[in-house]
C-alpha cells in the first residue's frame, strides 16, 4: 500500500490517496519500499521473512500486542478464565485447571494452524493434538461463552479509535447459523459506543501496537466482552464507512512504519510456514506493495 499525491485545478487542490496493489501468496514479493504499508497473514509473513533471510534481507517487522496481552486483562472485561501456557506443560496434566469446564476452547495463543484449530476439546482431545507440537508453543485454554449474540471489532490506534464494525450474529446457543455484516446482519446501534469504551478500557496503557479489539454481546445483555486482541495487519475490514476505512489503513501502515513490539512468531506457526517459499524463487512483479491472501 503506497500513499500519491493527485493534483488537480492546475495543481491549486493537492488530495492525498492510497494506491493498493495485491500478490496471490504463491511466492515471495520483492520490491516493497521501507515506508509501504503490508495487510497479510501471520503465515504469509513467516514464509516473506524465510525468504528475505535466505537473500541477506532484513525481515519486515510489524507491530504486534503482545501475545499473553488477553490473559493480562481483568476477568470483568473477559467473563470467563483465560490460561495460556506452553505445550509441553498441558501434556503433564492429569486434570484440565479449575474453572475452565469440562470442554473449554482451546487454540495456538500467537496465530493458527492447521494442526490445532480453535474448538472445543477435552483434556484427552487436547492432549492427543500436542503430542507433536514443539513443547514451548502457547496454547490458550478459555472457558467457553454461552449465548453469544453479537460480535464487534473495534480498531484501535495511539489509544484513540481508529474504526468499529459489528461483524456478525448468532442465530442461538444450540444454532450454528451465524450471519455476517456482509451479509445483511443489522446489529444494534447502542452496542457500537458500548463495544469502543470497552476496548479501550482494555487497550489503554497495555501495548503502543495498534490492535484489533474483538468483543461479544451475550444474548439479552448490553455487556460486551473481550473476546480477542490481535494485530492490526491481518485483521479483516469491516463496515467502517469511508471515514474508518481511512483510519484502518493508517493504524496497518502504522505497524510498519513505527513499528513497536514487533510479531515474534510462535515455534508451531515457524514450523507450519517458514518453508512454504523454500525453491521458488521466481519471477515476481516488482511494484507489488500490498500483501493480500
Amino acid at each position: 500500500m503506497a500513499e500519491q499525491i493527485d493534483s488537480c485545478n492546475k495543481g491549486t487542490l493537492r488530495q492525498r490517496s492510497i494506491i493498493l496493489h495485491h500478490h496471490h501468496g504463491f511466492g515471495p514479493v520483492r520490491g516493497v519500499g521501507a515506508k509501504e504499508a503490508i495487510w497479510i497473514t501471520p503465515g504469509l509473513l513467516i514464509a516473506q521473512n524465510a525468504w528475505l533471510a535466505s537473500q541477506g534481507r532484513p525481515s519486515w517487522a510489524l507491530s504486534a500486542p503482545p501475545t499473553m496481552w488477553l490473559d493480562g486483562l481483568d476477568q470483568s472485561l473477559t467473563g470467563r478464565r483465560i490460561l495460556t501456557v506452553t505445550a509441553a506443560t498441558i501434556l503433564t496434566w492429569r486434570l484440565l485447571p479449575s474453572g475452565l469446564g469440562q470442554r473449554p476452547w482451546s487454540q495456538l495463543a500467537a496465530g493458527r494452524v492447521s494442526g490445532l484449530p480453535a474448538a472445543r476439546r477435552t483434556l484427552e482431545d487436547l492432549q492427543r493434538n500436542l503430542r507433536t507440537a514443539p513443547p514451548q508453543s502457547l496454547i490458550r485454554i478459555q472457558t467457553h461463552l454461552p449465548n453469544i449474540h453479537e460480535e464487534w471489532r473495534v480498531i484501535i490506534d495511539r489509544d484513540r479509535i481508529a474504526a468499529s464494525s459489528g461483524y456478525c450474529l448468532h442465530e442461538g446457543e444450540d444454532s450454528r447459523v451465524i450471519t455476517t455484516v456482509f451479509d445483511g446482519a443489522v446489529f444494534d446501534p447502542r452496542h457500537r459506543r458500548i463495544a469502543e469504551d470497552c476496548a479501550l478500557q482494555a487497550a489503554k496503557g497495555r501495548s503502543p501496537a495498534p490492535i484489533s479489539v474483538d468483543l461479544a454481546f451475550l444474548r439479552g445483555s448490553d455487556r460486551p466482552l473481550v473476546l480477542e486482541g490481535n494485530p492490526v495487519w491481518c485483521a479483516a475490514p469491516y463496515a467502517y464507512g469511508p471515514q474508518g476505512m481511512a483510519s484502518f489503513l493508517k493504524a496497518v501502515a502504522a505497524c510498519r512504519t513505527d513499528p513497536v513490539d514487533p510479531y515474534r512468531p510462535d515455534p508451531w506457526m515457524l514450523r507450519e510456514f517458514s518453508g512454504r517459499f523454500r525453491g521458488s524463487w521466481g519471477p515476481v512483479r516488482q511494484d507489488q506493495t500490498m500483501v493480500m491472501p
